[in-house]
């Protein structure tokens, strides 16, 4: 027994040195480390001084050096990598100083400062291209970051204007819009450049098919291809042919409008004082002052009840299967029964291009809705025209510029008149009596 309580005594005893043992050692340690630590930040500190020396000194290249000494302590440390940077600008090379910053934001992300010099310097030494591509290319990493998305903003309304000029030029279809000089008409393509001479009365077509442009010389209307060439020609005289739209073209006959087939077939009779295209299987016919929706059979859907029907660019009255009509004094929608859509009602609208916005008016003054009639963007405008393709122009104190669809002025009011954006970011406008394209250096 008194064995085993000797044996349990000793036992304590070596547990006791043991831990006694495992604190000074961990001490040791802390202590070894903490030196260490401490020698670290002293020479850190040092080869920082020694930096900042050789800064004042003018002798960058070897500051730099110093910097790299450090980063061998540090690692990859931000300030230390954004010291080398301004150095490699101090110095003058520049090169060196926008691959810094671009490794600096790929590393760490859209650090404010680090963007604001890139783009600071990318604006006062290289091209306002070279500016877009920065950018662009910025937004496209980083959407979310807010001086990203300015800097953006800032630079997606820059454009470039065509050396190409003209009397007038209408919206454009698909690639190509229709120009007028000297009282005749043409047609051009995005570039500005005359793709068929301006030789006709009237030019008519739907941006798609450019084997069925409707062209009226004289007094014969028929149908040419992009080069010019006649394609097709009615055996019955017209004084006016559409373009085809789902297979009906809108005609005109004896001072009558009706519809043809693609074949030039009648399809109903010319009994009409105007007519749209059909276009989402409905259109619109006129007699006298009133209007009534007609289908592609040539069947009325609503009585001539209406006072107004609004149209697009494309003298399209149905897009999103909602027509603007006017009735009572007001517009409101309705759709391809002509049942009311709802119970807003407008001063004036500008029908929809596309499935974005149209524009609307209240008060004097234009907004815009979209598809469900709410309202996106408050009627503040002189005047609008509908958004095609994330733009939409607006008129402020008599002059035009454009919009996007969150209502930033992407380019600030300078045209007496603008038309529609493509989707390749090309838009007509007017200075004067003189006509010209505008061409995005951004286009969303």
């Amino acid at each position: 027994m008194e064995f085993t309580e000797e044996r349990e005594r000793k036992g304590e005893c070596m547990k006791k040195n043991l831990s006694i043992v495992m604190v000074v050692l961990l001490g040791l340690a802390w202590y070894v480390t903490l030196s260490t630590w401490l020698g670290n930040e002293r020479k850190y500190n040092d080869i920082i001084a020694e930096a900042q020396r050789l800064e004042e000194k003018g002798l960058y290249l070897d500051a730099i050096t110093q910097y790299e000494e450090a980063k061998k302590i540090k690692g990859e440390v931000l300030v230390l990598e954004e010291y080398i940077a301004d150095d490699y600008f101090a110095m003058g090379d520049y090169k060196e100083y926008r691959k810094k910053l671009n490794e600096i934001i790929a590393r760490y992300g859209p650090i404010e400062r680090d963007v604001t010099k890139l783009y600071d310097f990318t604006r006062e030494y290289f091209s306002e291209d070279s500016v877009i591509e920065l950018v662009s290319g910025l937004y496209e990493k980083y959407p979310d970051s807010e001086l990203v998305s300015d800097y953006y903003d800032e630079m997606k309304g820059k454009y470039e204007e065509r050396t190409y000029t003209y009397e007038k030029i209408y919206d454009f279809s698909g690639e190509y819009a229709v120009y007028e000089q000297e009282g005749k008409k043409g047609i051009l393509g995005l570039d500005g450049k005359s793709v068929i001479e301006a030789v006709y009365d009237e030019i008519k077509f739907d941006g798609k098919d450019m084997q069925a442009i409707s062209v009226k010389d004289g007094e014969d209307c028929f149908f040419i291809n992009q080069k010019g060439y006649k394609t097709k020609m009615p055996e019955e005289a017209y004084t006016w042919l559409g373009a085809v739209s789902q297979s009906r073209i809108v005609a005109e006959k004896g001072g009558k409008y009706g519809y043809l087939d693609k074949n030039f077939n009648p399809k109903t009779d010319f009994v009409y004082d105007d007519a749209t295209p059909m276009y989402e299987g409905i259109g619109a016919v006129k007699k006298r002052d009133k209007w009534a929706l007609i289908n592609k059979k040539g069947e009325l859907v609503t009585e001539f009840i209406f006072d107004d029907i609004a149209r697009n660019s494309q003298g399209i009255c149905s897009v999103n299967k909602i027509i603007a009509v006017k009735q009572g004094g007001v517009f409101f929608f309705i759709n391809g029964k002509g049942e009311r859509l709802s119970e807003q009602s407008y001063e004036a609208v500008k029908a929809f291009e596309t499935d974005s916005m149209c524009a609307v008016c209240r008060n004097g003054k234009w907004g815009f809705i979209d598809k469900e009639e709410n309202l996106m963007i408050p009627c503040s405008y002189e005047d609008a025209k509908p958004f095609a393709n994330g733009y939409a122009a607006v008129q402020e104190n008599g002059i035009w510029g454009y919009i996007d669809e969150n209502n930033y002025m992407a380019i600030r009011p300078i045209f007496d008149e603008a038309g529609l954006m493509t989707i390749n970011g090309v838009a007509p406008v007017r200075h004067g009596n003189t006509w010209t394209l505008i061409q995005l250096k951004i286009k969303d």
